[in-house]
């Protein structure tokens, strides 16, 4: 499994769109990996629904489109996470 450090909110709030989407990626193929290879520990539920909750932030903001900085402000600045 490829070596990388999980995203954190704090890390997704300074990152724009452009930037994480490779990191979503990546973090995505680090938990499915896990899931179906019956990996998953005790605590990788609070992780992963961390993960999650940036992931769906970063795809499905409340202002889609309507943002001139949509894929170039960093989230915290657009207020969305």
């Amino acid at each position: 499994m490829p070596s990388f450090q999980r995203l954190t909110v704090e890390e997704a709030r300074s990152l724009t769109r452009a930037e994480l989407l490779p990191r979503i990626e990546e973090e995505q193929k680090y938990w499915y990996a896990r899931i179906h290879h019956c990996r998953m520990k005790p605590g990788d539920d609070r992780d992963f629904r961390t993960f999650n909750d940036i992931m769906h932030i970063a795809i499905n903001p409340s202002g889609f489109l309507t943002d001139a900085g949509y894929w170039t402000k960093p989230l915290g600045e657009l207020g969305e996470l």
